[in-house]
């Protein structure tokens, strides 16, 4: 798709929001239960988006925790305002729009009997939807959902300020690894646009944000826990306090010389996350992970990044154990694993 075609799509799509928008009643534009920099950015467009057509003041929500010192720092320098919810709290609005994430999946509060009205994506969607709401744009060969936004906004004449400018600059350049992963066409020309707009002081304060000791204890542990396994590394942290750790791992790891893909996982608050990511689109992460999550769990993401999520029932260390057999079976089947760094020799009894 060139940059006219996706821009007449979106042409067509924005009246329709528009008009949902324009309904009475509050509105909630929900995100991932762990937000990144993409799923923030969408939200913080869509609310300018809706207060700028129906002068609604929609909520941003999510479910779980906003870890990552680059995206909490997004948060409090571009001030994009989101709470944490429960899934109790979504029910008395009565617009729900779903950003850069879908129903059914298991990364979000949106429980199955209710409907969204709007969702907006990028991700790979099943074979076989399991999901309905009453208007969808997903674009699986756009490398940031953000991306969507931009053109709703530039389309339909919203004017994006210096903040927001900068936030969708960040979800893009986060998303697709500085256009290195999954860019499309579309994608590189609202990045070089926005690229001029951004604050690059505020962008430096994001992706430099400080980050506590525990941060450094968790990267040594998950080093520490490292095996190779053909050319893919599968990495573990046992006890994770921050769910968005195991995915910066995954990004961190693949940067090994000689290795294809990478995989991280690691308890946290009752469920096992797992992040996977690649560096060729021909080895499709997401099907992979929804294979190792078959019947336990649920997963996806695009061809070279991948997510899921796995509920610990009864013994956690069994549960782990499951997860780490599924996981060699499904991104490194056949091949031995080996543990990456050199393990330390106990001490020899002094005689």
């Amino acid at each position: 798709m060139n940059v006219e075609e996706a821009l007449e799509q979106s042409r067509e799509n924005v009246q329709k929001v528009i008009e949902i928008c324009r309904r009475p009643g509050r509105m909630l534009i929900l995100m991932q239960d762990n937000p990144d920099p993409d799923a923030l950015a969408c939200a913080a467009a869509l609310r300018e988006f809706a207060f700028h057509h129906a002068k609604k003041r929609a909520d941003i929500g999510y479910g779980g925790v906003c870890g990552r010192a680059e995206n909490r720092a997004m948060m409090d320098v571009l001030h994009i305002h989101a709470k944490r919810l429960s899934a109790a709290q979504i029910s008395p609005y009565r617009i729900i729009a779903l950003v850069d994430a879908q129903p059914n999946t298991g990364n979000n509060l949106l429980l199955k009997k209710r409907v969204p009205n709007i969702v907006i994506d990028h991700h790979l969607m099943p074979k076989r939807a399991k999901w309905t709401t009453e208007f969808a744009d997903v674009r699986p060969e756009y490398g940031a959902a953000c991306t969507i936004l931009y053109e709703y906004l530039t389309v339909s004449g919203v004017k994006i300020n210096r903040n927001l400018a900068t936030a969708l600059f960040y979800g893009m350049q986060s998303d697709t690894q500085d256009l290195g992963r999954e860019a499309s066409i579309p994608g590189m020309h609202a990045y070089q646009e926005l690229f001029i707009r951004a604050d690059k002081k505020k962008l430096a304060r994001i992706r430099r944000a400080p980050v506590p000791a525990a941060y450094f204890n968790m990267l040594a542990v998950s080093l520490s826990e490292c095996v190779i396994a053909g050319k893919t590394v599968i990495s573990h942290i046992p006890e994770c306090d921050n769910a968005e750790m195991i995915a910066e791992v995954a990004d961190l790891l693949l940067r090994l010389e000689g290795v294809r893909s990478t995989v991280c996982y690691g308890l946290c608050d009752g469920k096992i996350y797992i992040s996977a990511r690649a560096v060729d689109l021909r080895d499709n992460m997401a099907r992979r992970m929804k294979q190792a999550v078959r019947m336990i769990g649920t997963g996806g993401g695009h061809r070279a990044m991948a997510g899921g999520q796995v509920l610990v029932n009864g013994d956690a260390e069994k549960r782990m154990a499951l997860v780490r057999e599924r996981l060699l079976k499904a991104f490194a089947r056949g091949k031995e694993a080996r543990p990456l760094l050199p393990q330390p020799q106990p001490e020899e009894a002094v005689q």
